[in-house]
């Protein structure tokens, strides 16, 4: 069981999207994403991620995204269905939930 966090926003890298790449090829693994700092931006209900959210659809795995970056970046709302919002509670208890946090950037 692997957390997969993912700091970076797509439009500067492509961390989110190699992830999901690894997720796709790893089907079976019991993962999770968590998108922290400027990766919030891909959780956003904009046609210019609409790539990278069909794959995290199709995966089907529980994706989270880190409510204290969200407010920091002023984006309130227009998230898409897929992610839940944790707090940093939350994202301590993910940690622990987890066997293995992978950080990608």
């Amino acid at each position: 069981m692997t957390l997969h966090l993912i700091n970076k926003s797509p439009a500067r890298s492509s961390a989110l999207n190699d992830c999901l790449s690894v997720l796709e090829f790893d089907n079976n693994s019991a993962s999770a994403i968590l998108l922290i700092e400027d990766a919030v931006y891909a959780a956003l209900n904009r046609s210019s991620y609409a790539y990278l959210q069909e794959k995290i659809k199709s995966l089907a795995i529980p994706c989270y995204v880190l409510k204290e970056d969200m407010l920091l970046r002023g984006l309130h709302a227009g998230l898409i269905e897929s992610f839940s919002i944790v707090d940093y509670a939350g994202f301590v208890q993910l940690s622990i939930d987890y066997n293995k946090v992978q950080s990608w950037s």
